[in-house]
């Protein structure tokens, strides 16, 4: 295997804070439950009051650093002053291509060393090295960002494992940076493009709302589900705050069986057949 990291673009988020002296020693990976320039654009604005490190695209070419890598990223709860962060474009439940694995595991690996950290997985977000939103259990958030199956995870781990040693053939290469990035590195923050939709239809330009939230993005469907009075959507507790969390699934699968989907299909995820339904309905 040959060590190669994506070409790297710089789009600040505001979301972010100082470590509070804290030593990272985990390296997390998530998935955007989205896409790439929805969950950047989102990173981008104040009112999200979410960020990571990096979003990694589908083709796994091109990565965006969101936050610097000597401060805190918000992207996992409990666990954010210890850790750095990582973003895959796409769902769990629709898996994620090679090229994005593959480059994926360049980065944790390049996050790894940088560090000086082992190339381990930390299961269940126990000591040094890497792991996954789900290995945070609840002090992460609850989530089940990259995927609950083991043995898809343990495939990824092996990645990362051989992009650690095909590291060693040469010095680490600078990449993601501490600190702001220079005004001419900086890109202005994506957003959804017109005639793009979940559900294929195009949209008008007096359908993206100044302020509006990413269309297929996380915090879009939440307010989907508020405004079409999903009852789980409206019920103490359950905030449009852009993370997936149980309250949100839950809800997401009420909305699947007032959807009237098949029995199989109810499981309270964000696949590109219940993102056209919200946007259908």
């Amino acid at each position: 295997m040959t060590f190669a990291l994506p070409a790297l673009k710089h789009v600040p988020s505001p979301n972010y804070s100082l470590r509070g002296g804290a030593a990272v020693r985990l390296f997390v990976v998530h998935d955007c439950e989205g896409s790439y320039a929805g969950s950047v654009g989102w990173f981008a604005q104040t009112r999200s009051q979410v960020s990571a490190h990096l979003v990694l695209r589908k083709d796994g070419l091109e990565a965006t650093q969101c936050v610097p890598m000597d401060r805190k990223a918000w992207h996992a709860c409990a666990a954010n002053p210890y850790s750095d962060s990582l973003e895959l474009e796409g769902f769990e439940k629709d898996g994620f291509g090679d090229s994005e694995l593959d480059a994926a595991a360049a980065i944790v690996a390049w996050g790894l060393k940088r560090r000086g950290l082992p190339c381990r997985w930390a299961e269940r977000g126990e000591g040094e090295g890497f792991c996954s939103h789900y290995d945070l259990g609840a002090a992460g958030g609850g989530h089940f960002d990259i995927t609950t199956d083991r043995g898809v995870w343990l495939g990824f781990a092996a990645r990362v494992e051989a992009a650690y040693s095909a590291s060693a053939a040469a010095p680490l290469p600078d990449w993601a940076l501490d600190g702001l990035p220079p005004l001419q590195r900086i890109s202005a923050p994506p957003v959804a493009p017109i005639g793009w939709s979940p559900s294929g239809t195009i949209r008008k330009q007096s359908d993206d709302q100044p302020g509006a939230s990413p269309l297929g993005s996380i915090l879009w469907a939440q307010e989907r589900l508020v405004a079409l009075k999903v009852p789980l959507a409206l019920a103490p507790g359950f905030d449009c705050d852009g993370l997936n969390g149980p309250m949100t699934k839950a809800a997401l699968a009420a909305f699947q069986r007032q959807a009237g989907f098949a029995a199989a299909d109810i499981d309270g995820q964000f696949g590109p057949k219940t993102m056209a339904a919200l946007d259908a309905a």
